[in-house]
């Protein structure tokens, strides 16, 4: 495909799987009769929720012996891991009836759905506009505002992964339905906030997803923002698109005029269009939200959704004895229950009341960072235990390790921990922690600490240190005896006199040349042995 000239303005999309079309009978009246609400999955009560969310990498007990080099590799699998909490069975719901509310208004095989594509195209105001509130209030759309390093962006991914991104429709009911239903699109929201980008983002998505040519045919140089918008409608309509997800809204701070521009277009496509759109961002998004978009956005059903860091709640000691009835613990425990499982060091550590604690201050309970420190205390205990009995997860760790890998969070932690929200209200971005760095400062100080490898005579050829808690093999008798370096040098080794190195040997104790040595021993033939006859009368 020819580049487009904006491609500055792209980003590579999320992509999701594509299925045929198969058609499930619905109980909600409202449902039935509708191609793209019956090609979807069937809704999921809160247990099939769970499991479906649910990831947990294979872990085998047997690994915490490895070589440490081994381990510094396992201990990344704990970032596979994927715990459901309640606040992934709301989200998930919230986009089960979301996405279905916005197909009940564009029912492909209604009467005038087709026809009257162009009019609701076409009807759409100017990016310049700023348009009014609908009387009409359907629950389309919410926004999604957290803290950075939630699991804001991770979670709403893992919840579209639970539906086909495109739905290939061939034939319902007996008659020709040839269309390719995107069920969702989820970009991020232009660096620069305006609506031009947000465009060519659109079609270079669509056409990365459909192997389409939207971009080059749409997007021209010379296609003005006006133009644009529109078409961008249009492709929502003939491609059936359930849902779109704007993330980093909170890029529109401190951009008023491209960001009103922007969010006006949002409720344009939601208002004209029945295709609900959810914005997600950090606390730096509220600025923009809650000033003049607040009044020209349409009410919804779904309510916005405030994705705070986790609250530590009460630590539930596991009695299985006690008579009182048993408390659940709170999602700060089940998320460290479930993390704890991934443990690397000889030692086992189990999670302790005070591990949590000291987990949460230093973390406050944001995701990323607890999964990271803790992955880094590991490694922090590997590389620096000796001997491996004294590999231990400890309170001391966690804050060593919090205290190098967080320094530039620190300011934003200690505006958590006096609930300073004036400030936090303006945090920027956090960056997460990239685990790469340390991974290989401890591959090198294992290097330092650590013997250079040598073959193991009781072992054969293979050098790798025998596993934690396994028995040295017996020493073997006879020549298999271990010597000292001194003797080793002193010992002659004798050789056959047809061997080449007794020549070379009997050369190192002598005047002669190693060359000459050998050429004597009879080891270097004629060169003419190996020509044939012609080669010879030649």
């Amino acid at each position: 495909m020819t580049k487009n000239p904006d491609d500055s303005h792209q980003t590579l999309a999320l992509q999701g799987r594509h299925a045929i079309a198969t058609y499930l009978e619905q109980a909600i009246v409202c449902y039935q009769g509708n191609p793209f609400i019956e090609a979807l999955p069937p809704i999921l009560t809160e247990d099939q929720v769970i499991e479906a969310l649910a990831r947990y990498p294979p872990y085998n007990e047997a690994e915490r012996y490895m070589p440490s080099h081994l381990r510094l590799h396992a201990i990344q699998n704990a970032l596979q891991c994927f715990v459901p909490l309640p606040v992934h069975i709301d989200l998930e719901q919230r986009f089960s009836r979301m996405i279905r509310a916005g197909y009940q208004r564009r029912n492909p095989i209604a009467p005038g759905f087709w026809s009257g594509l162009e009019v609701k195209c076409d009807s759409l105001a100017t990016s310049t506009t700023i348009v009014g509130n609908s009387a009409v209030s359907l629950p389309l759309g919410f926004t999604i505002i957290g803290f950075p390093g939630v699991g804001k962006s991770t979670s709403v991914e893992a919840v579209l992964s639970l539906y086909p991104q495109v739905i290939y429709h061939n034939r319902y009911k007996d008659r020709d339905f040839n269309v390719a239903q995107i069920v969702w699109l989820k970009l991020e929201c232009p660096f620069d906030g305006s609506p031009r980008g947000l465009c060519l983002n659109f079609f270079h998505a669509i056409d990365q997803i459909l192997g389409t040519n939207y971009e080059f045919n749409y997007a021209g140089v010379r296609r003005t923002t006006d133009e644009l918008l529109p078409k961008m409608a249009r492709l929502t309509q003939i491609h059936g698109l359930g849902v779109l997800v704007i993330d980093e809204i909170n890029r529109l701070s401190g951009l008023r005029g491209s960001a009103l521009k922007l969010l006006s277009f949002f409720v344009q496509l939601t208002n004209s269009m029945g295709v609900p759109v959810v914005l997600v961002g950090t606390y730096k998004a509220k600025l923009v939200l809650a000033g003049e978009f607040h009044q020209i956005r349409r009410g919804t059903g779904q309510g916005d959704l405030v994705w705070d860091r986790m609250e530590e709640g009460e630590w539930v000691e596991d009695a299985p004895n006690d008579t009182k009835p048993k408390q659940n613990p709170g999602v700060w425990q089940l998320l460290l229950e479930s993390l704890w499982t991934y443990q690397y060091t000889h030692v086992a550590c189990p999670l302790t009341k005070e591990l949590a604690h000291v987990l949460y201050e230093e973390t406050q309970g944001i995701t990323d960072f607890a999964a990271k420190i803790y992955m880094l205390a590991q490694i922090r205990a590997i590389v620096t235990a000796r001997p491996p009995e004294a590999e231990v997860i400890t309170a001391d760790i966690i804050r060593s390790v919090a205290r190098d890998s967080l320094k530039q969070a620190q300011r934003v932690l200690a505006a958590l921990r006096s609930n300073d929200t004036e400030y936090l209200s303006t945090v920027p971005d956090i960056n997460p922690i990239s685990l790469d760095p340390y991974i290989q400062q401890a591959e090198k100080d294992l290097k330092k600490t650590q013997p250079p490898s040598s073959t193991n005579p009781a072992r054969g050829q293979d050098s790798s240190p025998i596993p934690y808690g396994e028995k040295p093999p017996p020493k073997l008798n006879g020549a298999r005896k271990t010597k000292s370096k001194r003797t080793k040098k002193r010992e002659k080794v004798g050789y056959e006199a047809s061997d080449l190195r007794a020549a070379s040997a009997g050369a190192a104790s002598a005047t002669t040349s190693v060359l000459d040595a050998i050429q004597e021993a009879g080891h270097f033939g004629e060169a003419s042995e190996y020509m044939d006859e012609n080669e010879k009368a030649g």
